[in-house]
């Protein structure tokens, strides 16, 4: 069931304090379940999800025993916003290797973050713990993080709740002549001004996203660059090749905004498409097309259904409606997903795709995104976030699932859907 947005539910309360304490017990059964000896987690937005603080830090995890927090710097502040764990200073190996030691740890399977700890970093530890074999614990950590407690839930909601201030700036500033960049820049000063970081959290070592998101209008929508998004924009260089570019836009060109926004630590992942003037027959025909793989996808996602399935609906949908050649892309370019999990990351397992095995599960968050691209019309894009719920999904923002047509004089004439 998918809950319209007049009854979009505010059951949590963002005072409720997360359960730090509970998360690192969940975490280190998980590690002794898989027979890890012990952990040791660096990565920020890890370590601010088991702990309540991103300061730089080694956090050393024992199964059964009481973690602890090594402090690289700021070992002060560090012990401000981790009052409940024992902070030390010093985070060196050899400092990790006397906390292993005191634990009664001395060999065995030591997990690190392997999917994203540097390759000299993870050559060091191979170097200082010879007797431990060093393992990835992160799907651990991530499988944990994929599933939202309400305080998580509540600061998503607030972060998708910001893409409303920005549809009033983009109505209002979205018109011909205006560059793509001049846009961007009226969003991002939106953005920052709601409380956005300006700061988006990304698992890849090889991705990156302006404040403002992948902006682009006209033929710059069926270009596909310079990451690991669809709708990607073309950016101001062949050094950054995605994003907003210099062109103007002009009357009657779409224009598609999709960005993450950071709250708080926490991102919601949305996209909206914008018609500038007066639409053509074939876009309000894909504007139908786009509206009805989303209430398509969003109708089959409940727990229990796996990732790979959610993807075959939404190709499902797109073969009956007859656009399945230009699903996601176009030309072979073709992206293997319908969305994926956002939170402290706007990248967060699992990914939607074909080939994902991992069941959904009630309290998870996903971006589902389904967009149409072809140099013949541009893209067509909606994106909107979710947390998966015993009967179905709820969406975590009031924006209408429509393709805007704006006056291009600073106003709203109508909505396709």
């Amino acid at each position: 069931m998918v809950r319209p947005r007049e009854k979009l539910a505010t059951r949590e309360s963002s005072r409720d304090a997360p359960d730090h304490a509970a998360r690192l017990r969940a975490f280190g059964d998980a590690l002794g379940a898989a027979g890890f000896d012990a952990a040791i987690v660096s990565q920020p937005q890890d370590l601010y999800y088991l702990t309540g603080a991103a300061q730089p830090s080694n956090l050393v995890v024992v199964p059964g025993q009481r973690p602890v927090l090594l402090a690289r710097r700021f070992a002060e502040l560090t012990r401000a916003q981790a009052p409940q764990l024992e902070v030390r200073s010093g985070a060196s190996f050899s400092a990790v290797e006397r906390e292993l030691r005191r634990a009664g740890v001395e060999r065995g399977r030591l997990g690190f973050e392997l999917d994203v700890v540097p390759a000299a970093l993870y050559r060091r530890a191979l170097a200082a713990f010879p007797r431990f074999a060093i393992e990835d614990c992160a799907p651990l950590l991530l499988a944990q993080r994929a599933v939202k407690d309400p305080f998580e839930v509540a600061r998503l909601r607030r972060a998708a709740a910001c893409f409303e201030r920005l549809h009033e700036t983009l109505v209002a500033h979205l018109r011909p002549g205006r560059s793509e960049l001049e846009l961007a820049a009226e969003a991002e000063r939106t953005l920052r001004r709601a409380g956005h970081a300006g700061i988006v959290a990304q698992r890849r070592w090889d991705a990156a996203l302006q404040p403002e998101g992948a902006i682009a209008s006209g033929p710059n929508l069926a270009t596909m660059s310079g990451g690991p998004i669809t709708v990607s924009g073309v950016g101001l260089s062949r050094a950054t090749p995605f994003g907003a570019s210099a062109r103007a836009i002009a009357a009657g060109d779409l224009v598609n905004v999709d960005l993450g926004i950071n709250l708080d630590g926490y991102h919601a992942d949305m996209a909206r498409t914008y018609v500038v003037g007066e639409p053509s027959e074939r876009v309000v025909e894909l504007a139908g097309h786009v509206r009805a793989i989303e209430d398509a996808l969003l109708a089959a996602v409940r727990p229990g259904l796996r990732a790979s399935d959610l993807h075959a609906v939404g190709v499902a949908a797109a073969e009956r409606l007859g656009v399945a050649d230009v699903f996601q892309g176009h030309g072979g370019e073709q992206g293997p997903y319908v969305g994926h999990g956002i939170g402290l990351e706007l990248d967060e397992p699992p990914v939607l795709g074909p080939r994902e095995q991992t069941v959904l599960a009630e309290g998870m968050v996903l971006a589902i995104e389904p967009k149409l691209i072809s140099p013949g019309f541009g893209a067509v894009n909606l994106e909107d976030d979710v947390v998966v719920r015993a009967d179905g999904c709820e969406l975590l923002s009031a924006m209408p699932r429509v393709v805007f047509v704006l006056d291009g004089a600073g106003g709203l004439r109508g909505e396709l859907s």
